[in-house]
């Protein structure tokens, strides 16, 4: 009788081809029992058998992610249409606002140090959270000292540095000083984050959070530190912050136990059943590359590889199972993603090698033959076909369609694809045809 296991002569023979996330020539042929006509049963609008679409201009992602102080996530993230895109107004330092506004900007001042030398001006493209005219109408400087900032990050010293060959800074005379004072333009950045930032690094500290922030806020700082190459400045009140998030805190264990999770099984270094592993904190995986930080990393990889679907044909986003919306990649590392990827990729033609391996030598081979009893075969051969066919999977096991979405919910449409017929003793001992569902679903599980 022909077995179904790991190592089974069928599965050396795709072994090398499923490690790379292929199926070896024998394992692409269709199987002999279900055409085309057989893909009745499948749903049309199953959007597992669907790549996410590509965004271009005529999409937008809208990401309202609230995180509170106290952990509470809150995803709003929708796919919507963008047919109007205003363009960033351009900075006039000398008038002070467009023309083509009416009101003139509102600025926002932050003396930092009382004997700045340089301006830090962010403008008002920055504040692009918001769709309305008026809130972007806002403009935010810093009066900080050229050299604490030249000293702290490789990036900025670039930019302020006089003998560099490629720039040349403004100088402009301030209002409240009275003193020149170079003009930095910086675009894109947080200026709440920024001030935190600034404010940390001429030691006026008053006003930093010591013990928890939230997680956006956690994420704002990495990206920040992250682009300007400054994560060293916040070592003092980094590791804090990283422990509330890293651990099993009341917060994550509340949360967990609204989801109906375990709080006491997680693998982390924190231990618990962090919270980080759950829909709507996927960029961890940023933060804690720039914070130098590995816990839950692995965890929360696996829990990836097995909740994601495959990426968009952008490869901007990605839509995981339990989540409200999409998940972007912008935050996640390049390398992460691709071994995330991967090896969802991977156990995916792992699975289904052995499916069709199985449904191959189960029809073609009359694997069913070591049982005597005639009425087991039948009922076990035909709950076989109805099953596959129930499970929407055909075209699929055919290889006539791609399976697009997340591992787990592949794993539910095939956990009701069975052989069984309820009499598992018939006069005749265990029935081999049992033995042949049980060697299935062994090799079908997964390493831990």
């Amino acid at each position: 009788m022909a077995k179904i296991s790991s190592t089974s002569d069928g599965a050396e023979g795709h072994g090398h081809a499923a490690e790379r996330g292929e199926l070896c020539a024998l394992c692409q042929k269709p199987l002999p029992l279900w055409g085309p006509s057989s893909a009745e049963n499948e749903d049309a609008d199953d959007s597992n058998f669907t790549r996410p679409p590509a965004l271009n201009l005529e999409f937008n992602i809208t990401n309202n992610n609230n995180n509170d102080d106290d952990g509470d996530y809150n995803n709003n993230t929708v796919i919507s249409g963008d047919l109007s895109r205003i363009p960033p107004r351009p900075l006039d330092i000398t008038n002070g606002y467009d023309s083509d506004i009416d009101e003139a900007p509102i600025i926002t001042v932050h003396a930092i140090t009382p004997i700045s030398d340089l301006i830090v001006h962010l403008s008002s493209s920055s504040c692009n959270n918001s769709s309305t005219r008026s809130s972007s109408n806002k403009e935010t400087r810093y009066l900080v000292s050229s050299q604490i900032l030249r000293v702290v990050s490789p990036v900025w010293r670039r930019q302020l540095d006089p003998e560099s060959p490629f720039q040349s800074l403004p100088t402009v005379v301030e209002a409240s000083t009275n003193r020149p004072h170079t003009l930095l333009t910086l675009h894109d950045d947080d200026p709440n984050t920024l001030l935190s930032v600034f404010n940390i690094l001429h030691f006026s500290t008053a006003n930093i959070p010591t013990s928890s922030i939230s997680f956006n806020k956690l994420k704002a700082f990495a990206v920040l530190c992250d682009k300007y190459d400054c994560v060293h400045v916040l070592k003092p009140y980094s590791r804090v912050w990283l422990d509330k998030w890293a651990s099993s805190s009341p917060t994550s264990a509340s949360l967990n136990a609204a989801l109906g999770n375990s709080s006491s099984g997680g693998s982390g270094s924190g231990g618990g059943c962090s919270i980080l592993l759950e829909p709507g904190y996927e960029d961890w995986l940023f933060i804690a590359k720039v914070f130098g930080d590995d816990r839950f990393v692995g965890e929360l990889e696996q829990k990836l590889m097995l909740q994601a679907g495959e990426i968009s044909l952008c490869g901007t986003y990605f839509l995981r199972r339990g989540g409200k919306g999409v998940v972007e990649t912008a935050l996640i590392p390049e390398a992460t993603l691709k071994r995330i990827m991967q090896s969802r990729q991977q156990e995916l033609t792992r699975q289904l090698t052995l499916w069709r391996t199985f449904l191959q030598t189960f029809i073609t081979e009359n694997a069913t033959k070591g049982c005597p009893n005639y009425d087991c075969v039948t009922l076990s051969y035909g709950n076989l076909i109805r099953s596959v066919e129930q499970s929407g999977l055909v075209a699929v096991f055919n290889l006539s369609k791609q399976w697009h979405g997340n591992i787990l919910e592949f794993e539910e449409k095939t956990a009701g694809i069975s052989l069984a017929n309820g009499t598992r003793f018939h006069g005749y001992g265990w029935c081999p045809v049992e033995n042949l569902n049980v060697a299935l679903r062994a090799a079908l599980e997964r390493k831990k």
